[in-house]
């Protein structure tokens, strides 16, 4: 009857085994060396992000391009951090609910000067409480325009003949009028109060020309 031997392990292979043990935790202790390396590097780019723009400031910006007219919700917005030194003084803190009085481009910053001041809504949240709106008859010779827009308003020269100067067959009644509604026989504008009067005495004689300005 044979009886099985067991081979006793010889010195070369104990010195293999310890030697590729060795090589594991070698391998193990670099890759964990190399994490904070990594981890290290990320933090000094962030804290020279940090020291080149100065502190940070949380932001609501617009998901979506937003039109004059619109009503923000909470759909239209999202809070970003961004470097505060990039930043304009008048970033709007709320603007949920309030009217956008001037076109805001998607991945824009909302600020207060595109939204309306009050509780209004509609045309009347893109006026100012210094303006006042009068809807302008069109025809084929009004270039095409949208809410949001600025214009400036005409009128023959007999219709403010004090203000009038020599040949001139038209002036200037309003700069910079915005517009506020838009339809097939009418443009609804927003003038000044110091404009206002020479708009009504224009629209009583019947001519007020738009013109389209940047």
């Amino acid at each position: 009857m044979r009886h099985s031997q067991v081979q006793p392990l010889r010195p070369h292979s104990l010195r293999r085994g310890f030697k590729n043990t060795r090589v594991r935790w070698l391998l193990t202790a670099l890759v964990a060396v190399g994490s904070v390396c990594w981890t290290i590097s990320t933090l000094t780019e962030a804290d020279a992000a940090t020291s080149a723009w100065g502190h940070r400031k949380i932001v609501p910006v617009a998901t979506t391009d937003l039109e004059p007219g619109r009503v923000i919700t909470d759909a239209d917005i999202n809070f970003t951090d961004r470097p505060a030194a990039l930043l304009p003084i008048d970033v709007a803190d709320s603007p949920v609910g309030r009217t956008v009085t001037r076109s805001i481009a998607r991945d824009e910053t909302v600020l207060e000067r595109r939204l309306s001041g009050g509780s209004a809504t509609g045309s009347a949240a893109l006026l100012d409480e210094n303006s006042v709106a009068f809807a302008v008859p069109t025809d084929a010779s009004t270039p095409p325009i949208k809410v949001g827009d600025n214009v400036t308003l005409y009128a023959p020269s007999e219709v403010l003949a004090s203000t009038t100067r020599p040949g001139a067959p038209a002036i200037r009644i309003s700069d910079r009028a915005v517009v506020v509604a838009v339809s097939e026989k009418s443009t609804t504008v927003g003038v000044t109060l110091t404009d206002a009067s020479g708009v009504a005495r224009a629209l009583l004689s019947g001519s007020v020309i738009i013109a389209l300005i940047d």
